[in-house]
């Protein structure tokens, strides 16, 4: 890896990044698509917003949601919306099994949520591996949609890699990887408009060590 390049324009990295995805989709080295621990982050969120609003029924907001995997294991759903750079052929099975309505985007967050997603309002919304590949002009930014995304007392599971992974640095595919210490989540959290619950380390497949953030919105 090497250092990161901010002064790279955002929209010029978003393609970057698009043709990054595309590329471990095709060539079937996306890990994170068979690891068990975002999946478990998954149903550890949704009993945190249920343990809040006790038997109804959430609607989620699954940001990176890959080949939609995370909606398997996920129960008492009223509706589920999922979202990735990378447009999945699992997405048409899944919306035909699936009892509730189910919807996939093949866009990327920011411009979705400030354009057809205006005015939405979910109960969950999942994020577990976006953040840290973002360019980190958007970081506050995108934080902020989130929040304007959820009701209030909804909830939001991040998962981002731990702090003893360098910083600040590109891979070969040109994405950004960052990794953030808990106090760095903590304030970003706050900053978003966001109330912080807990911050869990979380072990990926790979043996990457992870952050499971949970916050709320109050």
């Amino acid at each position: 890896m090497k250092k990161a390049l901010y002064h790279e324009d955002s929209g010029l990295y978003l393609e970057k990044m698009r043709m990054a995805f595309q590329e471990h989709y095709e060539q079937r080295t996306d890990m994170w698509s068979t690891d068990p621990s975002l999946t478990d982050a998954a149903v550890m969120s949704l009993k945190a917003w249920r343990s809040r609003e006790k038997n109804a029924l959430a609607s989620v907001l699954d940001i990176g949601c890959g080949n939609g995997r995370a909606l398997e294991h996920l129960s008492g759903l009223s509706a589920y919306v999922g979202i990735d750079l990378y447009e999945h052929e699992e997405w048409e099975g899944l919306q035909k099994r699936e009892t509730v309505p189910v919807h996939f985007v093949h866009q990327d967050f920011m411009s979705w949520s400030m354009d057809q997603g205006r005015g939405m309002q979910f109960d969950l919304i999942l994020d577990h591996g976006c953040f840290h590949h973002q360019h980190p002009d958007d970081h506050e930014r995108y934080l902020k949609q989130v929040s304007s995304l959820l009701h209030e007392g909804g909830v939001f599971s991040l998962v981002v890699w731990g702090e003893q992974w360098k910083t600040g640095l590109i891979g070969e595919d040109g994405r950004f990887h960052f990794s953030f210490s808990d106090s760095q989540l903590g304030e970003k959290i706050c900053t978003s408009g966001l109330e912080l619950v807990s911050i869990s380390p979380l072990q990926a497949k790979a043996g990457i060590s992870q952050h499971h953030v949970i916050a709320v919105k109050i």
